[in-house]
């Protein structure tokens, strides 16, 4: 046997035993329920961060609903806890969801102590032993997905030596057609906007942790926190990184043409924005006076949100709320009388003369109004 041929038996042999080895660890996660997978995925809400959602009012309660479902929440409801939410205007629903989802944070790892090098810590992603090297390149990442190379050995590479592109939903598409994953696609993003990592010194050894890149809830969280403190291009960024991680889930668009409109004050991006988190299931949330006497002389402050299954309101403080389906609503225009000059609109809702319900945007602009009403009616 020649030496290319010892050399070709030796690779394919190799490459046996990888694919055994890849076929088992599938069989075991595949026996694994996939609820449990997420659950244990996902980082369960803080009281502050979830306060902040139900403050905002830029998500329909629904999609706040599945949210707590599938993240849970860090803390039992109490009566003072449960005052708190009611003040910031939760729903009945959300106060339900919050006591039925409670799952206790997992603890931080602790610093393992020093082991000699002959017996190194029981760590499934070390990092000590990447060669150093300059940040990857974009084709670098993809030969080496394509090659077989594990998604969690091409993360190490990451997380050490960093990237020298950012994300984009192309690079995003690129690298998972490649064979990537959510987590690689995180850790990129979030070492695509450090500085190149420095030499190691003595204050910073190899082989130190390396914190995992923010998933597409981490991201949305930060974003809602940006939009809370008036801090739009932050939001913006943090959402457009979301979208390019996850592009199917509804809430990023949705939170980030609201942030186009009432932060950018750009309104085609706010649509294009608004009609993806429709069509992928979504509400496209708009701020809105609500009519209370048909003169706009008392009023309440809420969101609309408008989803291919109808249309959805709620007051700031939760107490007027309603909910009309595609068929029941009859009528959707712009007001030549009521409310003219803020550039309000009226739903007329049920059969016969049924309820007609008035509204003006937040901008009080026309143009903020036809929107809506487009939207409204592109899915009737």
């Amino acid at each position: 046997m020649t030496t290319q041929s010892k050399n070709l038996t030796c690779y394919s042999a190799n490459r046996v035993s990888f694919a055994a080895a890849a076929a088992i660890l599938f069989a075991l996660l595949a026996m694994m329920p996939t609820s449990v997978v997420e659950m244990q995925a996902k980082q369960p809400y803080d009281k502050d961060k979830l306060l902040r959602v139900v403050q905002l009012n830029a998500l329909p309660t629904t999609e706040v609903v599945q949210a707590i479902q599938q993240r849970g929440v860090d803390f039992r409801m109490t009566s003072d806890v449960e005052s708190q939410f009611r003040g910031a205007g939760a729903r009945p629903e959300v106060v339900d969801a919050i006591r039925g989802n409670y799952r206790a944070s997992s603890p931080p790892p602790s610093n393992p102590p020093n082991n000699p090098p002959n017996n190194p810590p029981n760590n499934p992603r070390p990092s000590s032993n990447v060669p150093a090297g300059p940040p990857l390149a974009k084709n670098e990442i993809i030969t080496l997905l394509q090659s077989g190379v594990p998604t969690t050995r091409v993360e190490q590479f990451v997380e050490v030596r960093g990237v020298s592109f950012s994300i984009t939903p192309q690079i995003a598409r690129e690298i998972k057609e490649a064979g990537g994953n959510n987590a690689l696609i995180g850790a990129i993003t979030a070492k695509a906007s450090e500085p190149p990592p420095s030499q190691p010194g003595p204050s910073h050894p190899t082989g130190r942790p390396v914190p995992a890149g923010p998933d597409y809830d981490d991201l949305t969280d930060k974003a809602l926190a940006a939009m809370q403190a008036s801090n739009t291009n932050s939001a913006v960024r943090l959402l457009q990184q979301a979208i390019a991680l996850d592009s199917s889930k509804p809430q990023a668009y949705g939170l980030l043409g609201f942030a186009q409109l009432y932060g950018n004050h750009d309104i085609l991006a706010a649509e294009r924005s608004m009609r993806a988190a429709i069509e992928h299931g979504g509400g496209a949330p708009f701020r809105v006076y609500h009519d209370h006497d048909k003169l706009f002389n008392s009023f309440c402050q809420g969101s609309l949100f408008v989803s291919k299954s109808g249309v959805t309101f709620r007051a700031d403080d939760g107490n007027h709320t309603f909910e009309a389906s595609r068929a029941d609503i009859k009528e959707a225009k712009i007001n030549g009388f009521v409310g003219a000059q803020y550039g309000a609109y009226h739903l007329k809702v049920g059969a016969g003369k049924g309820e007609t319900y008035n509204f003006a945007p937040h901008n009080k602009q026309k143009s903020e109004a036809t929107l809506v009403i487009s939207l409204i009616q592109s899915y009737q």
